[in-house]
């Protein structure tokens, strides 16, 4: 596993934890935003503040964290959120090699799990094109319940913006039709959007109960996640979202493996059996 660079908080958890029993509320969760990332020095440092200085001061019944795994970028992302570190008690860094963001997500999740006791997850992209407003009505979601939480930007109330281009748009929202056609068929509506990169989940019910092994680096890991949750029986719940644009830096999604992605969804979806049979198995054993 790649060097994992991470600031223990202990006074700052355990006086939470005590005021948390003092006040004799049990539901209170460990909610830790993962922000994935490579060369975002022009955004990280603002997304870090107005996470912590606009959203998580009006979240007060749950604890929020922000952990930054960064894949060793080359144009000091990680030396802005180190400085950052010296100004919030809430925030961490994961460092490690760069692999795809799958294995990035997958890194940030094994920290957040076993370093930072996280009790969900809240992944989301930190050059604002998930807008952090949403962060509202993920928590809102899960304190209703839900253990896995969607935003959407194919149904009633989301939005793909035109400005992102003809073929993207084509191929996200069609390519998103066709997977669910391959993966949740004949129950396609179980959700709108496989691909989206805006999502809480939670770590007991779900990333606990999941094969990560079997989980690809690539950036349609997100749906391969997603397939297992649905598999244990978690229901999903979505949210409405504008996806934004860009405003600084370059995008890292590749658009030339359409065909591979459609690939990887077909044996999914043939491997199901197998897949169920292995998921049932490791949670036996857990």
């Amino acid at each position: 596993m790649p060097d994992s660079i991470h600031t223990e908080r202990k006074s700052f958890k355990a006086s939470f934890k005590l005021g948390v029993l003092a006040s004799g509320v049990d539901f209170m969760k460990n909610i830790v935003v993962i922000l994935p990332t490579y060369n975002e020095k022009e955004n990280i440092g603002d997304m870090i503040e107005v996470l912590e200085n606009d959203i998580f001061p009006r979240i007060n019944n749950h604890e929020m964290s922000i952990l930054v795994v960064d894949d060793n970028s080359p144009d000091g992302t990680k030396e802005v959120v180190k400085e950052k570190m010296n100004k919030y008690k809430n925030l961490d860094l994961s460092v490690g090699e760069k692999e795809g963001l799958g294995k990035a997500f997958n890194r940030g999740i094994d920290c957040a799990m076993s370093k930072m006791n996280a009790d969900a997850v809240i992944k989301m992209d930190a050059d604002f094109q998930h807008d952090p407003k949403y962060i509202f009505d993920l928590v809102k979601k899960y304190s209703e319940g839900y253990k896995y939480i969607i935003g959407t930007r194919f149904s009633s109330g989301g939005r793909f913006p035109k400005e992102l281009g003809l073929y993207r748009r084509i191929l996200s929202k069609y390519g998103g039709l066709l997977t669910r056609i391959i993966l949740f068929s004949p129950h396609i509506n179980i959700v709108t959007d496989v691909s989206s990169g805006l999502k809480l989940v939670d770590v007991e019910e779900v990333l606990k109960k999941v094969d990560f092994h079997s989980i690809s680096s690539g950036f349609y890991y997100t749906t391969q996640l997603l397939y297992q949750a649905v598999i244990i029986g978690i229901k999903v719940a979505e949210i409405p979202i504008e996806f934004g644009i860009r405003k600084k830096g370059k995008t890292k999604m590749p658009f030339s493996n359409a065909p591979g992605t459609l690939k990887a969804m077909i044996k999914l979806r043939l491997n199901r059996n197998k897949l169920k049979k292995r998921l049932e198995e490791l949670n036996k054993e857990t």
